[in-house]
Order: structure tokens, then sequence, then C-alpha cells
């Protein structure tokens, strides 16, 4: 194995631009949360993404015996205990129809190191845009048009020019092969069953003083399971009749030109890759959703231990734009954590 790229914290650097269109971003999604139960139909605020939980199950993760010192001084336990939630990506929680086939598998593994590790994971993995300026003023114009729109119907049509730039900004800078690749290989799964995707981290983390991409992949092929059901009863059906297995993987970066930290439509390649474990959701492990203590279960990257934080300028807007939700949705659910 080459020398591997150490962190360094000028990965995460924002510029000033960047920063004033991020806080901007902030404000909106503290606005989207304050309407969002009306705006989804619930009596609680929701998410400002995935915020549709499918299933919320216990588990547990076995770890690989042969890995290299470094990754056993921060995972030093041979098993750990996990919470897995399982959601749609949408922002709204659609009661209507099929949901769009963009999902979430996302982890709370306890007591690594006496701190829990979250490591929120995707089905679509790449992001659309490398830059934060064109993504926070995409994501602002949805926040707003969602929420004028529920308010007010005829002023929410001022918000449209808005949005279409934005939208227009967003859609041109999404051009790149690796994305178009993974499009196209996409569409001919988008009905496949939850657990039948491999998941994948958006972006990087540290894994010490090094960095990291995360992955989990079925350890079966589960992809001929629910073809006609929705993807929550499915997803609970399996889990009533079945143990499941998911391998966790993680990649390491040596070099910014295979493994680039702050390009995230592009695919890493030629990385040196170790299964850290498999993760084990036992039959009937399913837990009640529907209890405000689960829906509110806390998945934040960015509460880990410093040494398995998020890495990059993607993942720093996303930190804010986590920490806002988080204390709007505590907030307003009257929760001292979530």
């Amino acid at each position: 194995m080459n020398t591997l790229l150490k962190y360094k914290p000028e990965f995460d650097q924002l510029s000033a631009a960047e920063t004033a269109d991020l806080n901007k971003a902030v404000q909106s999604v503290e606005k989207f949360i304050e309407s969002s139960s009306k705006i989804s139909k619930v009596d609680y605020a929701t998410r400002d993404a995935h915020a549709k939980t499918y299933a919320t199950a216990k588990g547990f993760l076995k770890r690989s015996d042969d890995l290299p010192e470094f990754l056993t001084e921060i995972f030093d336990q041979k098993e750990y205990e996990l919470f897995a939630r399982f959601s749609n990506g949408n922002l709204v929680i659609n009661k209507k129809g099929r949901d769009a086939p963009l999902y979430g598998f996302s982890l709370k593994i306890k007591n690594v190191n006496g701190q829990d590790a979250n490591f929120p994971l995707v089905n679509f993995p790449l992001f659309p845009t490398n830059s934060p300026s064109v993504f926070l003023n995409f994501f602002r114009s949805v926040n707003t048009f969602l929420v004028t729109k529920h308010d007010n119907f005829l002023v929410s049509i001022l918000d449209v020019p808005s949005l279409i730039k934005n939208s227009v900004a967003l859609f041109g800078s999404m051009f790149s092969v690796d994305l178009v690749k993974e499009i196209l290989q996409f569409i001919p799964k988008r009905n496949d069953f939850f657990f039948s995707f491999p998941f994948d981290g958006i972006g990087c983390f540290r894994i010490g003083d090094y960095i990291m991409k995360i992955g989990l992949k079925p350890v079966r092929n589960l992809s001929g399971i629910g073809k006609n059901e929705k993807q929550r009863d499915a997803i609970n059906e399996c889990i009533s009749l079945q143990d499941l297995n998911f391998l966790l993987t993680v990649q390491l970066c040596e070099n910014l030109a295979d493994q680039p930290v702050n390009d995230l439509m592009k695919k890493w390649k030629n990385a040196p890759e170790h299964i850290l474990g498999t993760i084990v959701i036992p039959q009937e492990s399913a837990l009640d959703s529907a209890n405000s203590e689960i829906e509110n279960l806390n998945f934040n990257p960015f509460e880990n231990a410093e040494n398995l934080q998020p890495v990059g300028k993607i993942q720093q807007i996303r930190k804010k734009i986590y920490e806002a939700s988080i204390a709007t949705r505590n907030r307003i659910n009257g929760k001292g954590k979530s």
C-alpha cells in the first residue's frame, strides 16, 4: 500500500462568498422546518431531507480481524451495537404514489471509543455539483418556494423565477462522465428493492489522521424482493422474516487525482479498500418508528469524534444545515436531543 494522504484543515475551508450563501441557506432551512409539519401533513417537525422513515432497526457490527492498526485503534472492539434508519431522500413526506428511488441507510454505531459514530449513507452518492454556492442557492430556492407555496400559492409564483434561475445553474454544472455513467446504470435498477442497493457516504470522513469513504453492500442479492410492494411494506416484511447482512467497507485516500476530496461528482478509483466488518440486522429487530424517540434519533455525522469527522467543503455546508435542522426540530418537537 502506498503512503496514505493525511487530513488537512484546508480541505474544509469555505470562501467568504460561500459562507455568505451558507448563512442564507441556513435561514431557509429554519423556515422550512417550522412549516414542515403542515407541508408534509404530519404532527411533528420533519427533517429537511430524508424526511420519510421506512423503518428503524437495532443491529450490530461484527468487526473484521485482519485490519491495519490505525483502523483497530479507532474500532477497538470486536462487536458494536447500532441503530439503522431506512429512509426516502425527499424533503417532503410523500403519502401518495411511488416514492422517488433515492434512499438513505443511516448508521449510528454505539460506543466507538466512548462516542457514537454516525454515518448517513445513500444509494446515489454522487453529488450534482462541486460548487457550494450553486448548491446552496438552489437549496435555498427550493425551501423558500415550498414554504411560500404552502402559505400562499399566489405569492409563491413570485419565487418561481429565482427557483428556475438556480435550477438552471445547478443543472448546468451537473455534467461529469462519472455522474452520467452512474445515472445510466441506476435507471434500470430504479424499481429494485431497497436492500438490494449498495449505499455510500456523500463525501469523505476522517479516519484518524487519514481520509476515507465508507459504504456498505448486501451480502446476497435481494433485488427480486418486493417488486410490487411499497418500499416501507417490503422493508418491514423483510426484517420480520430473516436476518440481513451487509459488508461495511472503507476506501482510503492515497492521492487527490484518483481519490479527490472536493470533487463529489467523481467516483474514487484505485483506492485501497478494507472490509471493516459485517453489519447484521436481526430478524424482528424493527423498532416502532411512530414512537417520537425513535423518529427523533440523531444520525448527525458532525457529532462524531474528531477522528471520524466529515471532510470537505460540501460536507462543511452540510454541517451548518444539519445543526440548524436539528436545533429547529428539537425546539418545535420539544426534545432535548433529536
